[in-house]
């Protein structure tokens, strides 16, 4: 019967991974890959571990189920962190993955120093096997980990309900019920029964949580929502080049327009030589004024309207980013206007010349 809690458990951590692949977008964060991948190691460790015939197996499957202890809940708070706009700073974030680090490191001692358990046995307990241990001093690193990190999550739950009217009460209320289902596995599951782990419980509750929240958490940032749409629509094409005027890469949009390009390697130059020349000195017009100016390129009948701007990694410039629209049918409708105003003109003066005449005849 316990056996089979584990196997549902993970049966059902393996169709939340199905899921959350299958709809998975570029625009997700990969925070919520480790998560799935993680929760699904722990549950199938949990699996392991009750199936294991010795000591050196059940150790195995010890350590592998610590991969998820020590990162999981690391990595469900720094989600729940970017849920509710928080950006902490990248020394923060290093200083936490350090950490659980440091305590994963502690866990790979057991069976070898008594840092992390003194001592290690097994027996059979309700048809699986359970690993009897006894704590060594290094274990209470693991329990401060949790502790700071649930109080971190939260403290940001708290922050985000009071204080960031930006942030959706849906997605704050999953995560909530998602805090106190691991509260209660961690701090009162055990006092109701041993004879289970109920942290796998919380962790399948924590995919199910992230499976209600992933779906809408993109419509809320509206700057991936616009480039997404941009890049779908297809009307705008984007290339870009790095600082030595260097190919990168272009979106299937820009492809379109400028087909000599789609055979371009990357890191090259633009092997097209009218184009070369056009973006190479129109970057030098942008770096010399500072100002970002529209081109316009005639190809085959088409025009199009190139616009050059600089290309940042975060706040760090890495070369250039040019914006390609289809302005054949405006430039079009422009020039028939212009070409009806002329020949408008020119029926005028024709008629203005024949008065004249007719007026000079009398």
């Amino acid at each position: 019967m316990v056996l089979a809690y584990y196997v549902i458990i993970c049966i059902l951590s393996f169709l939340c991974c199905v899921i959350f692949f299958w709809r998975v977008r570029s625009n997700f964060s990969p925070l919520y890959s480790l998560i799935f991948i993680l929760a699904l190691l722990a549950h199938l460790s949990y699996v392991m571990l009750a199936l294991s015939e010795n000591v050196r197996e059940a150790l195995l499957a010890n350590k592998m189920l610590y991969i998820g202890g020590c990162y999981l809940q690391m990595i469900g708070m720094f989600l729940i962190i970017t849920i509710c706009n928080i950006r902490p700073l990248k020394w923060i974030r290093f200083l936490m993955v350090l950490f659980s680090t440091a305590v994963y490191g502690c866990v790979l001692t057991a069976g070898y120093l008594p840092i992390f358990y003194k001592s290690v046995e097994i027996e059979k307990r309700n048809g699986i096997t359970v690993l009897i241990k006894e704590y060594g001093p290094a274990h209470m690193l693991f329990y401060a980990e949790i502790i700071l990190y649930l109080l971190i999550t939260i403290g940001v739950l708290i922050y985000g309900w009071m204080k960031r009217p930006d942030v959706s009460r849906r997605n704050l209320l999953i995560a909530s019920i998602m805090q106190i289902t691991s509260i209660f596995a961690f701090f009162v599951g055990r006092s109701i029964t041993k004879n289970i782990e109920w942290m796998a419980l919380a962790d399948l509750v924590d995919e199910i949580g992230f499976l209600l929240i992933m779906d809408r958490v993109v419509l809320y940032r509206v700057d991936d929502l616009v480039s997404s749409s941009i890049l779908k629509d297809g009307q705008f094409g984007y290339l870009s080049l790095d600082l030595n005027h260097k190919y990168l890469g272009a979106t299937e949009a820009a492809r379109r327009f400028l087909p000599e390009i789609v055979k371009n390697h990357t890191d090259r130059e633009i092997e097209n030589s009218e184009l070369r020349d056009l973006f190479g000195k129109w970057i030098e017009e942008y770096e010399e004024k500072k100002v970002s100016t529209v081109h316009t390129y005639r190809r085959k009948g088409c025009i199009y309207l190139i616009r050059i701007s600089s290309l940042y990694d975060g706040k760090r410039k890495r070369g250039y980013l040019l914006e390609i629209s289809d302005d054949t049918a405006h430039q079009q409708h422009l020039e028939g206007i212009e070409r009806y105003n002329k020949n408008l003109n020119e029926e005028l003066m024709a008629k203005t010349k024949l008065i004249r005449e007719l007026r000079n005849k009398k």
